[in-house]
């Protein structure tokens, strides 16, 4: 169906793993999640639990999805925090569109596409996990992005379950649990990122939330999170920069080209700095964001002036 967890061993490093797919794994996170979404499937074994590695059209700079097969089941499930990504149904549409032309091409049916030969499918299942504060429906639907007077059409269906449970005994709604904790106390007056991250540990050991977990890697865990912390903080701070640029640039090539590209450089330099300043050394830096040690040296050196 996908890759396996033996052609998974060497993942591509141009993504950086999320806590979320720390998390989600091993098979046996998997067999969990899996349960946690079908419990009224009895018979399923760990052995049925196939990990696949989704690539290219959901990825956008770190892993926040992981896809499972499971029998006849394809299951996707993708993160999303603070803001709900209205998009996530096209990106889904465009990513299981591929997924099902590898199957095809893998099961050498590709020319039986032409032939009166019905093609099996696994059946998809789409998620999205929602550790945010602001309202939002149970699902996201392909069709609201189709003009108004077509979004009862039937043509085209493609239908998001939105997960916000915080359900503390399994595996997803402890992690929601966690993430709702660390985002709290990291708005919370006084709280450096180190001590929020920490603090959200010790209490999820404390209620015993995600336990083996918590106990096995939450140095890890701490280290992801910190990162991408930090990488939302620079390009936070660093968006005005790339506004001035964009400005700059406007006056030179145009304000609708000039802006983009200025954002792309605020953005740029926001994630360099942010993995400047957590000690990381220029050549990690430069192979991370696919730039030469010279281009990084001469950001820090900018940024530092």
């Amino acid at each position: 169906m996908g890759k396996t967890d033996t052609e998974n061993t060497s993942p591509n490093r141009k993504y950086k793993d999320s806590v979320f797919t720390a998390l989600f794994s091993s098979r046996e996170s998997l067999f969990e999640l899996y349960k946690v979404l079908h419990p009224e499937d009895t018979e399923v074994k760990i052995n049925d639990i196939e990990k696949i590695a989704l690539e290219n059209v959901l990825l956008i700079r770190r892993y926040n999805d992981t896809a499972m097969g499971v029998k006849d089941k394809l299951i996707i499930l993708s993160e999303h925090q603070s803001t709900i990504n209205t998009n996530m149904p096209v990106r889904i549409l465009l990513y299981i569109a591929e997924e099902y032309e590898k199957i095809i091409k893998r099961n050498g049916d590709y020319k039986s596409l032409y032939s009166s030969k019905l093609i099996t499918l696994p059946a998809p299942e789409f998620y999205v996990v929602y550790t945010g504060n602001k309202e939002c429906g149970d699902y996201m639907h392909l069709t609201d992005a189709f003009p108004e007077e077509y979004r009862n059409s039937s043509f085209l269906n493609l239908d998001i379950k939105v997960i916000k449970d915080e359900d503390k005994n399994n595996i997803l709604g402890g992690y929601i649990a966690f993430v709702k904790k660390a985002e709290k106390l990291k708005h919370t007056q006084g709280y450096t990122f180190t001590k929020a991250l920490k603090e959200a540990v010790e209490w999820c050991k404390e209620e015993n939330i995600l336990a083996g977990f918590m106990e096995e890697r939450s140095g890890e865990m701490m280290s992801l999170m910190l990162e991408e912390w930090n990488i939302e903080d620079a390009i936070k701070y660093n968006r005005e920069e790339g506004i001035e640029e964009g400005m700059k640039r406007g006056r030179e090539e145009g304000i609708e080209e000039g802006m983009k590209k200025g954002r792309q450089e605020g953005l740029k330099n926001g994630m360099v700095y942010a993995y400047y300043e957590m000690n990381m050394n220029t050549n990690e830096i430069a192979r991370k964001m696919q730039l030469t040690e010279a281009e990084v040296l001469e950001i820090i050196r900018k940024k530092d002036i």
